[in-house]
């Protein structure tokens, strides 16, 4: 009886430690979400970007490159309008699949939610790794993006 009680605790502990060490690195990636400062705390919709700012980001836009960190990409850029947590799955977006994230430059968009038509998105994509590395980038509706390709 004493060595299934054992059992039972050493698997508690176990649990215990493995859900501590979860919630952990899942505030790790909230801190580095949190940590970024917005271009704007709010986007109004239907949202266009300002003439200065379309021209800093299309101006840079090009200059990226895989490996810069996050702080090099947001010198370069100016700060993000979103910054999104990236999952391995996208059936399962659990704090266990976050496997980085990614800064997003708007140029337009009307509205905040609905189809790709209905948003009518001009936009960046920007994906970093756990260690906030550049990993690869996209974008929606401009053409003169040179995109990194993903691996």
């Amino acid at each position: 009886m004493t060595l299934k009680i054992e059992t039972m605790i050493k698997k508690l502990l176990i649990l215990i430690i493995i859900s501590q060490w979860a919630f952990l690195s899942y505030a790790q990636q909230n801190n580095k979400m949190n940590d970024t400062k917005l271009f704007q705390k709010e986007v109004s919709y239907p949202y266009k970007a300002s003439e200065n700012r379309e021209k800093v980001i299309l101006e840079n836009m090009n200059k990226l490159e895989k490996g810069m960190t996050k702080k090099e990409v947001i010198e370069l850029m100016s700060a993000p309008d979103e910054i999104n947590l990236t999952y391995s799955s996208i059936k399962s977006k659990s704090k266990d699949n976050v496997i980085g994230s990614s800064l997003v430059y708007i140029l337009k968009r009307k509205a905040e939610s609905g189809s790709a038509d209905q948003k009518g998105e001009k936009l960046i994509r920007i994906h970093f790794d756990n260690s906030e590395k550049l990993l690869w980038s996209t974008s929606t509706n401009i053409n003169e993006f040179k995109a990194i390709e993903k691996e």
